[in-house]
């Protein structure tokens, strides 16, 4: 009887969360330092499109899009809107209020799902990270 009740939770779970009945590898919170002047940022991707980034004193609301699957060579596309920036000096070091702006990145995952890299286009010459998994 219990089994039976865990699996229809269970089932009933992943119809509520497509992401997660679609295995959304994004979705979690991740986090990167700049190396340059150390400064953290930190992302939390919800299982339902939204997304809350922190980077340096900068808060700002997202909503996110990823595909389903990776492309031939590994990249998922991501389509991440600013929907709120709270404001705050970035760790780009910038104060500049990015509300409403649209950003279109190429993430690649390590085969462990604990680190991924964040591309301007999907090859490696424009990439920042690693990120991981926190």
């Amino acid at each position: 009887m219990k089994l039976a009740h865990s699996l229809t939770f269970a089932v009933v779970s992943l119809t509520l969360c497509p992401a997660l009945a679609l295995g959304n590898p994004l979705q979690g919170t991740w986090e990167w330092v700049n190396i340059k002047n150390s400064c953290r940022e930190e992302y939390i991707f919800g299982v339902d499109g939204t997304g809350f980034i922190t980077s340096g004193d900068e808060r700002s609301v997202a909503s996110y899009t990823i595909s389903e699957k990776p492309d031939a060579n590994g990249y998922y596309a991501v389509t991440l809107k600013i929907v709120e920036d709270k404001g705050g000096q970035d760790c780009g070091e910038s104060v500049e209020n990015n509300t409403g702006e649209s950003y279109q990145k190429y993430v690649m995952f390590h085969p462990s799902g604990k680190l991924y890299v964040s591309c301007d286009t999907p090859d490696t010459s424009s990439c920042v990270g690693p990120f991981k998994r926190i």
